[in-house]
């Protein structure tokens, strides 16, 4: 069955971005042979996904988290994000040092979140920023100061996806905050052991902070809805259709 999500990078990146990933893919496959990183060009972030069940446009986790079976507003949604104020935003990528920030991700810290292994998957992430990232150390700003440079975009974009019967993966429960902007660099042919795992991890997220912050800005031109075979979320080129958002494509043709 063809599901679809909405994407921001797939394809063409930005030089500064497919270096960064690179170099971390790289230094992943320093230690696991077995890791296997994916094509610059399928390498993406997930904004939101818009899976639905079968036979039909119901979203699968507004059925399975609120039990609710609605069609999803497709071209709503659409509309909404060439217009919403949301967008362009901008994220930081690495700089993050090991200290408490204005926010959390699943409740760690940025810098313990900015890398690391799920499973048998490498994922890299970042968080939207206005303005410049927060100065080194910690009592040169003030807390109110440093929530204003990390918003709420991305999350308030997923929780607005719930107008047009779209909910978001990680929003089972009203309250829930998501505002991760992540991506997958790659998998392991295995589940590496937890030794190896902790190792890993930490070389990359001391290599992500002392790097220092990556800024990119995601605007409309960046995002895309792409269809894709169930059970093949890593995007394969030669497999997905993409509809660029700023051309507005019917993303439902997507389905097949």
């Amino acid at each position: 069955m063809r599901q679809v999500t909405l994407v921001a990078f797939y394809g063409q990146k930005p030089e500064t971005i497919a270096r960064l990933i690179t170099e971390c893919q790289n230094t992943v496959a320093q230690y696991f042979p077995a890791f296997t990183p994916y094509d610059i060009r399928q390498v993406h972030a997930t904004i939101i996904g818009l899976e639905r069940l079968p036979g039909g446009f119901y979203n699968r986790n507004l059925s399975d988290h609120r039990g609710k079976r609605r069609a999803m507003d497709m071209r709503g949604f659409q509309d909404f994000l060439r217009r919403t104020g949301h967008i362009p935003f901008a994220v930081q990528i690495g700089g993050f040092q090991d200290r408490d920030y204005s926010f959390t991700s699943r409740g760690q810290r940025p810098r313990t979140r900015s890398f690391s292994i799920q499973g048998d998957k490498a994922v890299v992430m970042g968080w939207p920023l206005r303005g410049e990232p927060a100065p080194g150390a910690p009592d040169t700003f003030t807390l109110v100061q440093e929530i204003r440079r990390y918003p709420h975009n991305l999350d308030d974009i997923r929780h607005s996806a719930q107008a047009f019967n779209i909910l978001h993966l990680w929003h089972e429960h009203p309250t829930d905050i998501d505002n991760d902007f992540y991506f997958r660099i790659g998998q392991f042919l295995s589940r590496p052991v937890q030794d190896a795992v902790d190792q890993a991890e930490d070389k990359l997220r001391r290599f992500l902070e002392h790097r220092g912050p990556l800024v990119v800005e995601v605007g409309i031109s960046d995002l895309c809805f792409v269809g894709y075979e169930e059970g093949d979320e890593t995007l394969p080129i030669d497999r997905t259709q993409k509809i660029q958002l700023e051309d507005g494509g019917d993303p439902l043709k997507l389905f097949g």
